[in-house]
């Protein structure tokens, strides 16, 4: 029998305490991946568009870039642990931070630390990509502050999640900065209708893990299917997905992609339409997390599709 793992407490060494911190709320690995697959399609993306003739790689900026967007997904992290911290120690007291385990005032140090090194890589490679940096900082700010208008925003649930979603494009047009030395607003149309890719299919990660079956919803907790109603926060979902796949589809167009590429952004298309159909036939708590899981499938998938499909239009160099 498999002796209990002691919880980590507050008297263990610190790297202990922030492992286990990012381990519950900022897995390394998983958000490695996401960044692997998000940045290369839009830098692929970005250089096809701007050096059509030139084969896909990565560079020196890549790692610049890859190792600035993990930061500024930290810092959001911790953003958003200090504007919910009041209810996540009602709704979630054994978090590891909640529990004193790390704290706050460590959580900001670390913050402050991971944007000083966000501007510092930026500011390496180049003007452009600090600039591209900066308005996406801003806009984190602003999210911090929730637009100084938290109050109607949190009666205004979707509103809400509309506003936050809104970085998605910034952060590709951060990376359009990285790869191509050009400034944000240079992006070609068919770049800024792949960064509202971003913003759709993030918004559904959004909404897909915030529905619970009816036994599962906690008074007092918002969630997507107790405002719009267990099968209309489900609708939602399979309507997000609708939108993102043909703008996917219409990016695809612009770029003479093969018919391999549609057929794998169907499937995945089909795989949100077969968790949607399962979960209508049977709202339980496994169904509704099959929604938050395939949201977080497609997250990485579709990326990764688009970088796969443009090195094997244009070559790879290393």
């Amino acid at each position: 029998m498999t002796a209990a793992v002691a919880p980590v407490t507050h008297g263990d060494p610190y790297l202990t305490r922030l492992r286990a911190y990012l381990r519950e709320r900022f897995p390394l690995f998983g958000h490695v991946l996401l960044i692997i697959s998000y940045y290369s399609s839009n830098q692929f993306l970005a250089k096809v568009l701007m050096h059509p003739d030139e084969p896909m790689q990565y560079t020196s900026r890549s790692a610049l870039g890859a190792l600035t967007l993990l930061c500024f997904f930290f810092h959001l992290r911790v953003f958003d642990e200090h504007k919910d911290f009041a209810d996540d120690s009602r709704f979630h007291p054994d978090r590891v931070l909640q529990r004193g385990v790390i704290t706050l005032a460590d959580l900001r140090l670390l913050a402050g630390f991971a944007v000083l090194f966000e501007f510092g890589l930026a500011w390496v490679a180049g003007l452009q990509a600090l600039t591209g940096l900066a308005i996406a900082f801003v806009f984190s700010l602003l999210m911090l502050k929730e637009f100084f208008a938290g109050e109607w925003l949190k009666r205004h649930f979707l509103f809400y999640a509309t506003s936050h979603m809104l970085l998605m494009p910034l952060l590709s047009l951060m990376i359009f900065s990285f790869a191509t030395s050009r400034w944000p607003w240079q992006a070609p149309a068919t770049y800024w209708l792949y960064a509202f890719v971003g913003f759709f299919v993030t918004f559904n990660v959004e909404v897909s893990r915030k529905i619970r079956a009816p036994a599962d919803e906690i008074e007092g907790l918002d969630s997507y299917s107790k405002i719009f109603g267990t099968y209309g926060a489900a609708w939602i979902v399979l309507g997000l997905r609708l939108v993102d796949t043909a703008l996917v589809s219409l990016v695809g167009r612009a770029l003479g992609v093969s018919a391999w590429f549609y057929a794998a952004i169907g499937m995945l298309f089909f795989l949100t339409l077969g968790t949607f159909i399962r979960f209508r036939l049977r709202t339980t708590s496994r169904a509704a997390k099959a929604l938050e899981r395939n949201a977080g499938l497609y997250l990485i998938a579709f990326d990764l599709i688009l970088a796969i499909e443009l090195v094997r239009l244009h070559g790879f160099r290393t």
